[in-house]
Formats: structure tokens, C-alpha cells, sequence
């Protein structure tokens, strides 16, 4: 009578077992099903103490049970678990098939996101959805961007300043609008993984991951998280971060309002009324009286204004992904004799601590280039390019060319090694012009993927941040835009040297020569040009050029706001990005400046010199009145 009552009372989950059984003995268990099943059985100990009432109910029947049908019941409920993991993997991409419909079938949604880089600042702000059309307001809506994806166009507003900026799109361009709602209307149902459960205000969710998602415009570069409300099948949050832990950025989108009705002014591409025409950089405006925070206490503060190195020239800067440490080639100043130079070295500093963490010699080596994600750093020397571990300098991989290389870049999501080539010879087989060009290697197995000619030798090269273009120099001109996956020659800038791209990839940076007044010579501008259209947007010029103001590197802040150019007359000048205005020169440097580099968050800006110095910069204290 008493098993009776007990079976009655739990008649609830024979459905639920019965499904379970059959789809263990329809499914062809894994090898490793045995040791799971005795991994659950060791877990059904600590069941009694779960909050789960479910559970406990049915902890409660089986010891309430007699022996045997306590056997009977552990065996059914543990081929039950072992059934329902298998029908979880089975059915997660199905279900999530379903949120995928109910996401294109809504009309509307207004949400809000926040976007974290490293130690920076977050940045909150609102997003609003309606078909093709889309709004994005941050930083209490001084930055709006507005974009259709079916007239193909978009309108960029600095509501501070009061400038608007047009702006074409296509497909590729589209992706640097972080869209949550696009990338999920494009996610392969089979792409998602059922992580679990989470309760969210109350509300208990299921929580799906998707690998190789965009962020900010790199392609495959991101993780995303979606959590589901079971109730509508349709997203509450979405959380979309990079795939490597240490870069720290991460993009959040909660508070979901679905198929509520949006004002059509919302996404209206006219300029507004008192807006002018100009270059909009979608960062917050720098208040000159309130200049950004260093974080006290931060790796790059303990060294402002600190000198790391003193006897040797830093001709390359690289800094670690996260600002906390420092790589640079070191060599001799160009003042001592090719024959009595010492080889090259590879160095790395602790910034906190200004301790040096290794030191490797590269001899032939000038040139390097890091990995975005930290995991990976080349060298060259010659025809053999060297893959490096960052944490001990060690090459790790190498492979040799038939031709001369010189610049490298690493591609964004770290998969493709560029090479430029600077060797003589032929060139596509026709007499013994120069050649030039670009090798794309793969990264992991130092196989040529593919390989663009040029004329001239390549002794400069960059990619845009988001991978889509690729920029190639020699030391007298001109700058050259290439798609990097088919070799296409976009367009030509009037420039010469190094190149630098803005964070969001829509300006491109280069010095050009212009007349100098006195001895036939010249003196050094920097260029600003629309990628899209090859419009000139900026020129960046002083009064007080001088016969060697010759402009040997050029860097974007990570915030847009600034340009910082080094030049061989032994400055560093610190442009305003909109307005074109110098606003500081750094004349500390007792030679020529060969490079510059901003510190990930932006705090430091880090130089090189012929006087034998790498010195770290605090814009803080740089930038006050």
C-alpha cells in the first residue's frame, strides 16, 4: 500500500522517464556514458540538500523506496539524466532555430548596451531597431549614429560640436554598427550551445553561447552570450566579448523592449538644422578643463614621464594588450658607423615596474609586429620571418621566402602574417625593376596563402582595425589601400612613410611633403582622408616647419581625439583630430623621434629617439593648462 501510494504520487514522472529510456536506447551511447553514469550516481548524494524541490521529491522517493525498487528507480532516473544530455545536445540548435524566427519576426526593439575596452571607462548607451533602420545614442547622446541598410547609408552626429557626417555603407561597413539583433539573424541555429540556466530578475532563462561572432567590425573575433525568456522565446540580454580573456572587451545589451512603436524621427538621415559638414570621430569630447583620468595606481602612471631605456635607440614600439608591458627594437643611432654597430636587440619592460623582463639579439632584425590578442610577435631578418613567444622572446616557428621582407603586420583576428617585400630584381618578370608587394602568410603554419605585386618596395604596412583594408608605404610615396582577401587596389593617397588608421576605421593618416622655402627642400604635413571616398578631410601643419620636420611616425589615440606625429627634428606633436589644431609639442628629446606609440588605455604615449631614450608620456599631466 505504502509503495502504491509512493508510485502514485510520482506518477507525474513516468512520462517524463519513459521519454528518457527510449532515447537512451535509440541513441548509441559515448564511450565515456559508463563513467558519466557513476559520476551522477556519486552526485545523487548531495541531491537532498539541492534547492531544487524537483529534485528533492525525487530523492525523497527513492529512499522512501524498498532496496530493489531503489535500484530499479536509480538505474531508470540515471539513464533519464543520461537521456536528457543527450536529447539537450540534440535539440539545443532546434530551439534555438526557434529564437532565431521569433528575433526576425518582431518589428521593432529598443534596448540598451554598454561597451567596456580593458581598465577604460564603460560606455552606456541606447539602441532603437526597426527594420533595415538603426540608431545608436551613447555618451548621454552627444554621439548619435544613425544607418540604413537598405538606402545604404548612414549620418554620424557630434550633437557637441554640432557636426554631421554622411556616410555611404555597404555590407562590411554595416558590421561596425554593433548590431545584436543582425548577428543573431545570422547565427546557424547548429552554431549554438545550451550552456545552462540563469535567474535574471525572477526570471529563469536559458543561456546559449555562439562562437566566432563579429565585434566591432573584426570578423569571427567574438563570443556571444544570449539569455532566453522561455516565456516569448525571445533574447532579455546578450552579452558579445572578445574571444581572448586578457583584451577585456566586452559589449553588454540588456533592458529589451520588443515591437513597442518608434518615432520615424529616430532614424532620420537629414542633417539637422545649425549642424555643419565635418569629420566626426564617435568618441566623448575631450574637455580641456577636466582632461581624462589616468586611474591612480595604473602600470602607466607609476612611469609618467619616465625614461625606461638610455642606451640604445627604440626604433618599433609595441605595447602589451593590456598597457602592462613594452617590446621595442633596440639598435644603434644612425650617428654610429655601419661597421661598428652592435646587433640589434628585442627587448620587453615590466611598465609597472620599469624592469626589463628579456632581452633577446635579432641581428638583421628592424622591423616587428604583435599579435592584437597578446599571443604572438614576429621579427624578420632578411628572407625568414620568425614567430615569437611575447612572454620570453623565444622564436617558436619560422619559415623562409624567396623574397627580400622588411614591414609585418599581423591581421586582426591573428591569423595572417603580412610581409612587405622590399627586394630588387624582376618584377613580374620584365627587365630589373624593383620589386615590391605583399606576402600573406599563415600565421600557425608559416604557409604562403596568398601574395599582391607592386612596383615599388613596400617599406611600410598596416591593417585597419576591423581587417577590411590594407595599407602599403615606401619611404618617398605614394600610400596604397588593398583589399587584403583579393588583392584589389582600392585607392591611392597622396603620402608617404608610416600610416596610421583611426579606431573606427573611417580615417586614414600620412605624411606628405610640401615645399620648403629655403634650400630646394621640404618639410612634412600630416594628411587626414576619408577611406571611403579618398576625400581629404584634415591637414595637420605648424608654422614652425623647419628643414627636418621630416614626419617619421604618425598614431591614432585610442579615443580618437588625438594624432601624435614624430618627427626628426626631435619633436612630438599632439594634434586635435577635429579641429586640425596643434595642441601640445613635445621638445624633451635631444634627437631625431623615430616612433610613437599610445598605451592601450590611452593614459601614455610612449617615444623613441636617436638621444637613446624610450620615455613614457602622461597625457594628463601633458595636457594641462
Amino acid at each position: 500500500m505504502t509503495n502504491q501510494r509512493h508510485t502514485a504520487e510520482f506518477d507525474y514522472l513516468e512520462p517524463l522517464l519513459d521519454s528518457a529510456v527510449q532515447a537512451v536506447l535509440a541513441e548509441t551511447l559515448p564511450e565515456d556514458a559508463v563513467e558519466r553514469i557513476k559520476m551522477r550516481a556519486a552526485s545523487l548524494d548531495t541531491l537532498a540538500s539541492s534547492p531544487d524541490k524537483q529534485r528533492v521529491r525525487r530523492r525523497a522517493w527513492l529512499v522512501r523506496m524498498p532496496n530493489h525498487y531503489g535500484i530499479v528507480a536509480t538505474v531508470v532516473v540515471l539513464a533519464a539524466i543520461a537521456g536528457f544530455s543527450l536529447l539537450i545536445n540534440r535539440t539545443a540548435g532546434q530551439a534555438f532555430a526557434d529564437v532565431i524566427q521569433n528575433v526576425k519576426r518582431v518589428s521593432s526593439v529598443q534596448l540598451t548596451m554598454t561597451t567596456r575596452f580593458g581598465h577604460q571607462p564603460e560606455i552606456k548607451g541606447k539602441m532603437f531597431l526597426e527594420g533595415d533602420q538603426l540608431r545608436i545614442e551613447q555618451f548621454q547622446g552627444m554621439m548619435v549614429q544613425v544607418g540604413d541598410l537598405r538606402q545604404k547609408h548612414a549620418l554620424v552626429l557630434d550633437t557637441y560640436r554640432k557636426l554631421a557626417q554622411p556616410i555611404d555603407i555597404d555590407e562590411h561597413f554595416a558590421r561596425e554598427f554593433v548590431n545584436p539583433i543582425d548577428q543573431l539573424r545570422r547565427t546557424k541555429p547548429e552554431n549554438a550551445i545550451n550552456i545552462g540556466e540563469e535567474d535574471l530578475k525572477g526570471r529563469l532563462t536559458q543561456v546559449y553561447r555562439i562562437d566566432k561572432v563579429d565585434l566591432l567590425g573584426m570578423r569571427g573575433n567574438g563570443e556571444m552570450l544570449v539569455w532566453v525568456d522561455p516565456i516569448d522565446g525571445l533574447p532579455v540580454k546578450i552579452v558579445i566579448h572578445d574571444s581572448n580573456p586578457e583584451a577585456e572587451t566586452e559589449i553588454r545589451f540588456e533592458s529589451f523592449v520588443w515591437n513597442e512603436p518608434l518615432d520615424a524621427n529616430l532614424f532620420a538621415l537629414t542633417i539637422p538644422d545649425g549642424y555643419q559638414l565635418g569629420t566626426v570621430i564617435t568618441m566623448p569630447p575631450r574637455n580641456k578643463s577636466t582632461p581624462p583620468s589616468t586611474g591612480s595606481g595604473t602600470p602607466q602612471s607609476q612611469l609618467a614621464q619616465g625614461i625606461l631605456s638610455r642606451d640604445r635607440v627604440p626604433s618599433r614600439i609595441v605595447w602589451g594588450p593590456l598597457g602592462k608591458t613594452i617590446t621595442a627594437i633596440m639598435r644603434d643611432p644612425e650617428s654610429v658607423a655601419p661597421h661598428e654597430r652592435k646587433a640589434n636587440e628585442l627587448r620587453q619592460w615590466n611598465v609597472a615596474t620599469g624592469k626589463l623582463n628579456w632581452s633577446k639579439g635579432i641581428a638583421g632584425a628592424s622591423r616587428m609586429a604583435a599579435s592584437t590578442d597578446g599571443k604572438n610577435l614576429a621579427t624578420v631578418v632578411g628572407y625568414e620571418v620568425q614567430l615569437r613567444d611575447p612572454t620570453t622572446g623565444q622564436v617558436k616557428n619560422k619559415w623562409t621566402t624567396d623574397k627580400r621582407l622588411l614591414p609585418l603586420a599581423f591581421s586582426p583576428d591573428g591569423e595572417t602574417v603580412a610581409a612587405g617585400i622590399t627586394g630588387g630584381g624582376p618584377f613580374g618578370g620584365r627587365g630589373k625593376k624593383v620589386s615590391g608587394g605583399v606576402q600573406f602568410w599563415d600565421a600557425e603554419h608559416g604557409t604562403l596563402k596568398r601574395s599582391l605585386a607592386d612596383d615599388k618596395q613596400t617599406t611600410y604596412i598596416r591593417y585597419s582595425l576591423d581587417g577590411r583594408y590594407l595599407a602599403t608605404s615606401s619611404n618617398d610615396g605614394p600610400v596604397k589601400l588593398w583589399d587584403p582577401t583579393t588583392g584589389e587596389l582600392i585607392r591611392i593617397f597622396a603620402g608617404r612613410g608610416q600610416v596610421a588608421f583611426s579606431l573606427d576605421g573611417r580615417l586614414i593618416a600620412c605624411a606628405a611633403s610640401r615645399p620648403y622655402p629655403l634650400k630646394n627642400k621640404t618639410a612634412d604635413d600630416i594628411k587626414l582622408y576619408n577611406i571611403q571616398t579618398g576625400k581629404l578631410m584634415q591637414t595637420l601643419a605648424s608654422g614652425d616647419h623647419t628643414e627636418e620636420s621630416w614626419v617619421l611616425w604618425v598614431a591614432f589615440s585610442p579615443n580618437g581625439h588625438l594624432i601624435a606625429s614624430a618627427s626628426w627634428d626631435g619633436t612630438v606633436k599632439l594634434w586635435d583630430v577635429t579641429t586640425g589644431k596643434l595642441q601640445k609639442t613635445i621638445t624633451e628629446h635631444k634627437g631625431g623621434v623615430v616612433c610613437c606609440e599610445f598605451a592601450p588605455d590611452g593614459n601614455t604615449l610612449a617615444t623613441g629617439s636617436e638621444d637613446k631614450t624610450l620615455r613614457l608620456w602622461n597625457l594628463q599631466q601633458l595636457m594641462a593648462p
